[in-house]
């Protein structure tokens, strides 16, 4: 059994990957100006693979070259990183308050993100109902058509959101699926002004959804709270379910530093208690 495993990972031991990680350790040692001959000798690797693998690098946006040949590191690497980080807080703030929402409505609650062009659920609890919301974490799908994509991109700057539909388009599952630009811009108005949005069959015939933005202290969205289920265990109680996700969008904002100030005024908090 060891020696499977031993043969297993050294089957997949990538010697470029390794000597790329190799080169970005260097850097970010000191993140000291070097040129190519140099990182060359130090790490003892031919000019010719240093230089494939530091324009590479340069291409992937972790480092830059200035006029006179030396590379460096950019904040891109950071930039990830701190990302990463700032989910791992994300998931570690809103794990209690998704679990009061499925509580409190039995249906699955999901954690979601807007990564480059796609949306990500991060984090989810499973709804105490027979049947439920078939949500994987790390899926990564279209935000056009759930209610955690819309609560995220209708708080986004519209040329980015132009930007994303244009990458990825409108695909159609259902026919209640937004498939044009327009309504969707005139969907996403409506999610600011009330404040949360939904998913209206438009993932999947009997399903439906609500979702709310999380705002960071900056007043920026960085993710959405959403709860999702059968039509038939979700339009009775409906009004009581916005209700509940808008106040668990408020209440991880709010852990994240955000304002109340700012929050009434991106439409975002609960104006009225349920009925």
């Amino acid at each position: 059994m060891a020696k499977g495993r031993k043969a297993h990972g050294k089957k997949y031991k990538i010697p470029a990957v390794r000597k790329t990680f190799t080169i970005l350790e260097l850097f970010a040692n000191d993140n000291r100006p070097r040129t190519m001959s140099e990182v060359s000798r130090t790490l003892a690797l031919p000019v010719s693979t240093t230089s494939s693998l530091l324009y590479t690098i340069q291409s992937c946006g972790y480092l830059a070259r200035d006029e006179r040949g030396r590379f460096t590191l950019t904040l891109k690497l950071w930039a990830e990183s701190h990302r990463a980080l700032g989910q791992t807080q994300l998931r570690e703030v809103a794990i209690t308050a998704m679990r009061r929402l499925t509580e409190e409505t039995g249906l699955t609650s999901v954690l979601a993100v807007q990564d480059g062009d796609q949306l990500v659920w991060i984090d989810k609890i499973d709804g105490t109902r027979e049947i439920r919301l078939a949500a994987q974490v790390g899926k990564r799908m279209h935000p056009h058509h759930t209610s955690s994509g819309k609560a995220i991109l209708a708080y986004l700057p519209g040329e980015q959101v132009k930007k994303i539909v244009e990458s990825v388009g409108l695909p159609k599952f259902t026919r209640n699926t937004i498939t044009s630009l327009g309504a969707l811009k005139k969907e996403l108005a409506e999610v600011r002004q009330r404040g949360y949005a939904t998913d209206d069959e438009e993932t999947a015939v009997g399903i439906r959804g609500a979702g709310a933005p999380i705002f960071d202290s900056n007043g920026n969205v960085v993710a959405s709270v959403a709860v999702g289920g059968p039509v038939f265990d979700f339009d009775p109680k409906m009004k009581r379910v916005i209700f509940k996700v808008k106040t668990t969008g408020e209440m991880i904002s709010e852990r994240l530093g955000y304002s109340k100030v700012r929050a009434r005024s991106h439409g975002a908090l609960p104006v009225s208690s349920p009925t």
